[in-house]
């Protein structure tokens, strides 16, 4: 039993406060390799990671509503 609260507790809190924080960081960052240098390979790959992670934020909310 306390395996699987456990379990569950580390699966809540890396969806509930590890990847929006994440999700914010690369976000930000995405936004300031973009102001410096936006055609850059770094600005092109953050920007991307920042895509991912907001379309796998926004698909779970959207399952977790219906």
């Amino acid at each position: 039993m306390w395996v699987l609260l456990s379990t569950r507790l580390r699966t809540w809190l890396l969806v509930a406060i590890a990847v929006p924080v994440a999700r914010a960081l690369i976000h930000r960052a995405a936004r300031r390799a973009a102001a410096s240098k936006p055609d850059g390979t770094t600005s092109r790959a953050l920007t991307r990671a920042d895509a991912a992670l907001t379309r796998w934020s926004t698909r779970r909310r959207e399952r977790k509503q219906r």
